[in-house]
């Protein structure tokens, strides 16, 4: 297969994950999907699902939490299994571009949000004025085309064509002020998500329980799954307690109202 067919399979690919944002997210954008179809491209799908584990390993915190946008995993899972599949240099190879490229697209993307996707928010302002609700959805729809789809299909298609060292010319001449910056920024964003939601989220009936959680990782070292399961359980007995509370109060409340009418 040549690199031409090979880049365009690669575009594909990155146009079609997406999509699953429309649907629900089923972590088909996740490096360890990805890099199976990656894999697939390139005729070898074991080292597609080795490459895979590696990298979502790597990226398994690469969440969005709040306000917090980490970088684009779909960009740098899809270039980061490609490029280590062409060269045969194995996952390590996969892992050192990865995170670069997937930072990069996210500028990428984050001007894109910011310039293109406020011209179709106003044009569907308009449709909306005039209740045509076709017009709205068709603002939405080419939105996520023209901002979410074809640059970042664009972006791994071409940087694929024109291989590694381009790649990482263009990754070199980024500022070194600006790389820093990323890297805090990548640091700052997920905590400041996480402050938030827990803004948000965070009750006086809901906070004994995250200082339970605290405790039983901090000083009785329980493991995460560990730390999961106790909360599982605890929410099924509140669950079921919540529940009796319930049917006794309603059994009270009718059992009054039958004694009113007795």
């Amino acid at each position: 297969m040549g690199i031409g067919l090979q880049a365009f399979l690669l575009g594909l690919l990155t146009f079609l994950v997406p999509l699953d944002w429309w649907t629900g997210t089923s972590n088909i954008s996740r490096p360890i999907v990805t890099s199976v179809f990656v894999g697939l491209i390139f005729g070898d799908i074991r080292a597609g699902i080795i490459i895979g584990g590696v990298l979502e390993l790597a990226f398994v915190g690469a969440i969005t939490i709040g306000a917090a946008r980490p970088p684009d995993i779909i960009s740098g899972g899809i270039l980061g299994a490609a490029f280590a599949l062409m060269t045969g240099k194995g996952a390590g190879f996969a892992l050192t571009l990865a995170f670069p490229i997937a930072a990069l697209f996210l500028i990428v993307d984050n001007v894109l949000t910011l310039l293109v996707i406020p011209i179709f928010a106003k044009k569907a302002d308009g449709y909306a004025q005039k209740a045509d609700l076709k017009g709205v959805s068709r603002m939405h729809i080419l939105s996520f085309v023209t901002v979410k789809l074809l640059p970042r299909a664009l972006f791994v298609s071409l940087a694929f064509y024109f291989g590694s060292p381009i790649m990482k010319t263009i990754l070199n001449a980024i500022p070194q002020f600006v790389q820093d910056g990323i890297n805090i920024a990548a640091g700052i964003m997920p905590a400041l998500g996480f402050a938030i939601l827990l803004q948000m989220l965070l009750k006086k009936n809901v906070l004994v329980y995250l200082v339970i959680g605290f405790v039983l990782y901090s000083y009785l070292h329980v493991p995460i799954m560990g730390i999961a399961i106790i909360g599982t359980v605890i929410a099924v007995i509140l669950a079921a307690y919540d529940t009796k509370i319930e049917a006794m109060s309603k059994a009270i409340t009718d059992g009054g109202a039958n004694d009113d009418d007795f």
